[in-house]
């Protein structure tokens, strides 16, 4: 069956298309992050200009929509650096067309690092994954079971809350705070963070900020912001900047009192999100994708991914491949392991 592809901005979205998009959402489970969800696309779109959505169609109607930042050809998730899933929102079945696809965006190439394994572009593309932990039966559920399998980092968090509590004060925790100290609390000490381990700065740059704070005041049924806090006494010891789908909670922006780490607040805090995560219905708290220890402790789940770049023929593609290939080199070379912090803000810079 032959297929139309058709470019539009996300202000075009209009409710019929909308609804079509939550509906290939919503039949697709590796589409349930709050990433796909066309709020997400419509929050990005808002504060960066080059936001546009590809459009896929047949006799039938509408088969997927194609969110994505482009530039001078090269083309990046929408909300890249922090977009930690992305690719066509569509059905399980649908067989997308890569090459036709670019070429109907007038991208030379899109690259990736967070695309559902099932809609890889190509055989041998790097594996990864988003661990998570499965809410699904519940969070009694969850926990009893990390703790059967010898996960002995939760068993003793019960230990040291109570420690916590009598050291520094009684433990109150917040699902969703509206207090706008505790959301200027999460975007410097995440700031400091990065400054901290070499990893350039999520809201070094004006639209990230906003983005984030629009979708902290966020609160439809299928997407919503959520800035949680934890606090001992009157102290503000974890918070947690996220966002959720109607089955999802993104593990997003944590941070927590260095004061305090003895206590373990950020495990803490994580413990009471998946808590809350499963009393508003969500079967899954996503962690994203990385290597953190903690990940290793909390997820009993995770999403298969897929990292690259797809492309059509074009001399801007050349470069590209010539570009990927001088970051491995760097990535994999010992003698060049001071330069990694260099690397990182190379990679991340924005479209």
């Amino acid at each position: 069956m032959s297929t139309k592809i058709s470019v539009i901005h996300a202000a075009q979205i209009d409710r019929a298309m909308q609804a079509r998009w939550l509906a290939l959402q919503e039949a697709n489970p590796a589409l349930a992050s709050p990433y796909f969800c066309p709020e997400f696309t419509r929050q990005v779109a808002r504060v960066r200009p080059d936001v546009r959505v590809a459009v896929i169609e047949d006799a039938d109607g509408v088969q997927g929509f194609f969110p994505y930042q482009g530039r001078w050809g090269m083309g990046r998730p929408v909300g890249a650096p922090l977009s930690d899933h992305h690719g066509v929102v569509c059905a399980p079945d649908l067989s997308i067309d890569w090459p036709r696809l670019l070429q109907a965006t007038g991208l030379s190439f899109w690259e990736f690092d967070h695309l559902p394994r099932a809609q890889a572009p190509t055989p041998g593309l790097r594996p990864s994954e988003s661990p998570g932990l499965d809410l699904s039966r519940g969070f009694t559920a969850y926990k009893r079971s990390r703790i059967e399998s010898g996960a002995r980092r939760i068993a003793e968090l019960d230990r040291k809350a109570r420690k916590m509590a009598r050291e520094v004060g009684p433990l109150r925790f917040e699902p969703h705070s509206a207090d706008r100290a505790v959301f200027d609390a999460v975007l410097e000490l995440k700031s400091q963070q990065c400054r901290r381990t070499g990893v350039p700065d999520f809201f070094a740059r004006g639209w990230t900020r906003e983005l984030v704070e629009s979708i902290w005041k966020t609160e439809h049924p299928g997407f919503a912001g959520r800035l949680s806090a934890l606090y001992a006494g009157d102290t503000l010891v974890a918070a947690h900047l996220g966002m959720r789908s109607r089955t999802v909670w993104h593990w997003w922006f944590p941070v927590y009192e260095h004061a305090q780490a003895r206590h373990s607040p950020g495990a803490q805090m994580l413990m009471a999100v998946a808590q809350a995560a499963a009393a508003e219905g969500c079967g899954l708290l996503d962690l994203g994708k990385g290597e953190d220890a903690y990940k290793h402790s909390f997820a009993d789940c995770a999403s298969p991914l897929v990292e690259g770049w797809v492309s059509r023929p074009a001399l801007a593609t050349a470069l590209h491949g010539a570009r990927g290939a001088t970051m491995n080199w760097l990535r994999s070379s010992r003698a060049l392991q001071p330069l990694k912090p260099l690397v990182r803000r190379i990679r991340r810079r924005a479209v």
